[in-house]
């Protein structure tokens, strides 16, 4: 390497050498040489380290002291590979042990709501950190795990789906229920027909709303805990957000629910009741859990269908009143014989439905679906300032819900039961825009 340098560099090399690292030329430095000296000396010295720093590269290469491929790599391709959707890791599953007299039976009170929904929601929280950044902005949410005081949870199944809209399924029995087995058959059933429908079809690329979520309540109201063979109720509710709408001031959403009822008459083996009165309502200035307030600004801007007698079937309807390019949906709905009143209260921002039935009605005795539906408005700005919204209340009472006439004494409830509820949780997420 020494040799590869000029000898008139070299010379000069040496010469820096003697006069200012050894000691006693640092000395004589300060007295023999010239500032002309010292100049033509500290170029010389410059273009020395430049050529041994040339010269080394190829040695270093040779005796394969070069930096690792790891140390090379930048933070970008540090990062794993893109991670691909498993929807069992985004699936919570919770039942209760079908044998009370197993060695592990389940305590009376069922599942535990609060534990249900925490694990949910650290679930979705865990899909957002590891997709969020990956999505369209829109909302993301689930319902709370709010069971009636006069019922428990026996199965509670929940799935973040991979558009991050979230179902969730809550099966329950009356507070003094100690046979799960009715609720686990309906709950697996539900979880190997419909969880998968839903989970394949969600993929498929489709116009119109965004679903946020959807989410499934229903109790069996039988004699073990009710006292009389009344009969089998269910609500699904679909929540969600018009991402086409062009209103830069307002976010509209939907609300579109299925309610079955399935009389003791039918689905109760000497049970002698009939469908009769059930109340369904979405109320959207419902304040959820403390410090979470309903969207700011909310209007109930339409709700379908209105005040209609049966029995027949109509086509419901809802749409976004833009002025400018939005969504609209409609589908078909069965009105019972005698008819679907009208009970709702605009200026309160709740739209309501009575479902009334005619005791001598095929409908009355057998199962039976109403679909209604509802939107609202609210301020964009305020609604998307990343805090937790109630977005919706659903509520379906049936404490009137089936009615037997007897030929001594008429009987109609269950009277004591409280109603089915639930309420969407929702934020704003800004996806991959930002």
């Amino acid at each position: 390497m020494w040799s590869a340098i000029p000898p008139s560099v070299q010379r000069r090399a040496v010469l820096f050498v003697d006069f200012y690292l050894m000691p006693q030329g640092r000395h004589i430095a300060k007295e023999a040489c010239t500032v002309e000296q010292k100049r033509r000396i500290g170029w010389d010295v410059l273009l020395l380290l430049l050529l041994i720093a040339a010269i080394s590269i190829p040695i270093v290469t040779a005796l394969g002291l070069q930096p690792t491929e790891e140390a090379c790599t930048t933070a970008t391709d540090a990062l794993s590979p893109e991670k691909e959707y498993d929807p069992e890791e985004y699936t919570l599953v919770r039942m209760v042990a079908s044998d009370p007299d197993t060695a592990d039976k389940t305590p009376d009170q069922g599942l535990e709501p609060t534990t249900l929904e925490k694990e949910s929601r650290a679930l979705l929280e865990k899909f957002t950190l590891e997709f969020g950044e990956k999505l369209p902005p829109g909302y993301l949410g689930m319902a709370g795990v709010t069971p009636p005081e006069d019922a428990k949870v026996g199965a509670y199944i929940f799935r973040v789906l991979p558009t991050g809209e979230t179902i969730q399924y809550t099966g329950l029995c009356g507070i003094g229920c100690r046979d799960y087995s009715d609720v686990l058959e309906r709950a697996n059933e539900w979880k190997e027909t419909e969880l998968i429908a839903r989970t394949n079809e969600v993929r498929e690329t489709k116009s119109g709303p965004s679903p946020i979520s959807t989410t499934i309540l229903d109790c069996s109201y039988d004699s073990q805990e009710y006292g009389e063979d009344y009969g089998y109720a269910k609500i699904k509710s679909t929540y969600y957000w018009d991402n086409v709408e062009t209103d830069r001031h307002h976010d509209y959403f939907y609300v579109k629910s299925q309610v079955q009822t399935d009389p003791g008459v039918h689905c109760f083996q000497g049970s002698g009741f009939r469908n009769h009165i059930f109340e369904v309502s979405h109320n959207w200035m419902h304040n959820g859990y403390p410090g979470c307030e309903h969207l700011p600004y909310v209007d109930l801007s339409e709700y379908s269908p209105g005040q209609t007698p049966g029995y027949t079937s109509v086509t419901a309807s809802l749409s976004s009143s833009t002025g400018g390019i939005g969504t609209s949906m409609s589908w078909t709905t069965e009105i019972p014989d005698y008819r679907v009143d009208d009970d709702s209260h605009p200026a309160n921002q709740v739209a309501k439905w009575d479902e009334v039935f005619n005791y001598d009605a095929a409908c009355s005795q057998t199962n039976f679906v109403f679909r209604p539906g509802s939107t609202a408005t609210c301020g964009q700005s305020t609604a998307r300032d990343g805090r937790i919204y109630s977005i919706c209340r659903v509520e379906m009472d049936c404490h009137r819900g089936w009615f037997y006439d007897g030929l001594l004494l008429d009987k109609m409830g269950p009277r004591n039961a409280r109603p089915l509820v639930y309420n969407l949780y929702a934020h704003w997420e800004n996806g991959w825009t930002t």
